[in-house]
């Protein structure tokens, strides 16, 4: 197997996760959002934001990962990759 079709079975393994990893992450991100909305405790209220926050820089990094992984896919079939 070339590094190519190596490449294109990594991508094929790696993106099926990806979207269930964003899934599972975006479930935990409306549910620290929920928590911050029905607190009245405002300190409380800024470190969930901070959860908040990280949790869509996460979701928002796997959605650049999967763009990758698609340039990189068509990158090899179009053999501009060794």
């Amino acid at each position: 197997m070339n590094t190519k079709e190596e490449a294109l079975e990594l991508e094929k393994e790696i993106l099926p996760r990806l979207i269930a990893w964003g899934t599972e992450i975006d479930e935990f991100y409306r549910k620290i959002r929920e928590l911050r909305l029905r607190t009245d405790d405002l300190a409380f209220q800024s470190a969930l934001l901070k959860v908040e926050h990280s949790l869509f820089m996460v979701v928002q990094s796997l959605n650049v990962l999967r763009e990758q992984l698609s340039l990189l896919e068509t990158a090899a079939k179009k053999k501009e990759i060794e």
